[in-house]
C-alpha cells in the first residue's frame, strides 16, 4: 500500500539494491504517478491512461483492468491477495465522484462502491487497510471514510479540512488524519490540524498547531509526524521544525523527510541530523525564466537502511525568444550517515515546451521483496531497478 505499509513509516522489511541496474520498464499509455503495490510476486500499478496493471516480476503483462478515469493512487493488498484501488467516475450530473474497488488477484472486479464527495472533486487518496481488513480513504472535500472488506459502508466523518493525502493507521488501530482548511465549519473535527480517530470513526484528539498537512506516519512509540510537526500519542505537541514531504521513520526512529534542499534526517527532538543536497540546477537569474522547480517523492526505506528517493527539475523560460525549458529526473540512494550510495538517471535533461513539463515526475519507490526497487515516471514508464 501507499507508502510502505499501514503506518506509513516508509520502511521496508526487504534491502534495496546497493548498486542499481535498470532490470526492465514497462510503459503504460499515460503517466505513472503512484507508486505501485507489489505482493506474492505480482507488481500492481496504476496509470493515468486509466488502466490498473498487473505485471510478473520480469516486467511481463499479466492483465490490465480498464477503469473510466485516470488512477493517480496506490493500490493495496488485503491478506487475501484482494486489491483494492480507488479512483473516480463522472456522476450523471457530470461530477466526479470517488470510487472504491476491489479486485480479484485474476483482475475481475468483485465490488466497487461509489463514495460521493459533495463537492465536485475527483481526489480520492490512496486506501490503507488496518489489521481488521478495514479499507480507509479520505476525499479532498472534507470527508475520511471506513469500508468493510465487503464492500459496505462503515462510516463518514466530516473533517472540516481538505484531506490530500491517505490515512495512517498506528499498531493500535488508531487512524489519523491531516486536513489543511484555514476555515473550517464549527460543526466538524478541525479544518487545519491533525486528527486521531477511533476504529468506529469517532474523534479521539485533534491538533491544530498551524500550517498545512500531508502524509501522516506514526512511530513505533505512536508519535505522529507529518509537514515537520511531531504529536504525541495522546494529542500533545512534542515539536515543529523544518516542514518537509511525506516523512519516513527508520528502524532506530530518526524521521526522513524531502524538501527543495534535498533529504533531510531528523533527530527524534526535531534537531536536524544532516541533510543531502541533490544535484538540481538553481535559477537562472533571467525574470523571464522564473519557473524553476524542484520536486522530490517520499522516501522508501530498505531493510539495509540504505534510503530510496526520487528528484525532478523543470526549467522553463516563459519569454523571447519563444517559450521553452528543460529538465531531467533521478533516483538517489542515500546511506544512513548522509553520504551519497547512488544515483540513477531515470530521465536525462530534456527539452520542453510546456510549464510544468508533463513527462517530468516520479511517483514514490517501492521495494520488492526480491530487493527490486520500482518507481514510476511521468514518461509513462514503471522503471524496476535491480542490483547490478
Amino acid at each position: 500500500m501507499s507508502h510502505q505499509n499501514a503506518q506509513h513509516t516508509g520502511l521496508s522489511p526487504f534491502p534495496g539494491p546497493t548498486a542499481p541496474v535498470l532490470k526492465w520498464s514497462f510503459q503504460t499509455s499515460g503517466q505513472v504517478e503512484a507508486a505501485p503495490a507489489v505482493g506474492n510476486g505480482i507488481i500492481y500499478v496504476g496509470s493515468t491512461d486509466g488502466n490498473l496493471y498487473a505485471l510478473n516480476l520480469q516486467g511481463q503483462l499479466i492483465w490490465k483492468l480498464q477503469t473510466p478515469s485516470p488512477i493517480r493512487t496506490t493500490p493495496a493488498i488485503g491478506s487475501d491477495g484482494t486489491i483494492y484501488l480507488a479512483s473516480s467516475i463522472q456522476n450523471s450530473s457530470g461530477r466526479p465522484e470517488g470510487i472504491l474497488y476491489a479486485i480479484s488477484p485474476a483482475g475481475r472486479v468483485i465490488w466497487n462502491v461509489t463514495l460521493a464527495n459533495f463537492q465536485g472533486y475527483d481526489s480520492l487518496s490512496s486506501p490503507t487497510i488496518s489489521s481488521d481488513g478495514t479499507i480507509y480513504t479520505s476525499y479532498v472535500s472534507f470527508r475520511t471514510l471506513a469500508v468493510n472488506p465487503d464492500g459496505t459502508l462503515r462510516w463518514v466523518l466530516q473533517t472540516g479540512g481538505e484531506v490530500f493525502d491517505s490515512p495512517a493507521v498506528g499498531q493500535d488501530g488508531t487512524l489519523y488524519v491531516a486536513t489543511d482548511d484555514d476555515n473550517p465549519s464549527p460543526t466538524v473535527v478541525c479544518g487545519q490540524c491533525v486528527a486521531a480517530l477511533n476504529p468506529d470513526g469517532t474523534v479521539k484528539w485533534s491538533l491544530r498547531p498551524g500550517g498545512g498537512f500531508g502524509f501522516p506516519a506514526v512511530g513505533s512509540d505512536g508519535t505522529v509526524y507529518v509537514d515537520g510537526v511531531a504529536v504525541s500519542s495522546n494529542g500533545t505537541l512534542e515539536w515543529q521544525g523544518r516542514p518537509f514531504v511525506s516523512p519516513s521513520i527508520g528502524t532506530d526512529g530518526t524521521i526522513y523527510g524531502t524538501g527543495n534542499q534535498g533529504l533531510f534526517a531528523i533527530n527524534q527532538d526535531g534537531s536536524t541530523r544532516w541533510r543531502f543536497p541533490t544535484e538540481t540546477e538553481g535559477g537562472s537569474g533571467n525574470p523571464c525564466c522564473s519557473y524553476d522547480v524542484v520536486q522530490e517523492s517520499s522516501v522508501a526505506i530498505g531493510s539495509n537502511g540504505i534510503l530510496y528517493f526520487g528528484d525532478w527539475f523543470d526549467h522553463y523560460c516563459s519569454c523571447a525568444p519563444e517559450p521553452s525549458g528543460y529538465g531531467n529526473a533521478t533516483l538517489y540512494a542515500v546511506n544512513p550517515d548522509g553520504t551519497q550510495a547512488w544515483n540513477f538517471v531515470i530521465q536525462p535533461t530534456i527539452a520542453c515546451s510546456t510549464f510544468p513539463c508533463p513527462t517530468l515526475s516520479l511517483s514514490d519507490p517501492a521495494i520488492g521483496s526480491d530487493g527490486t526497487l520500482y518507481i514510476g515516471s511521468g514518461d509513462g514508464n514503471l522503471y524496476a531497478i535491480g542490483q547490478a
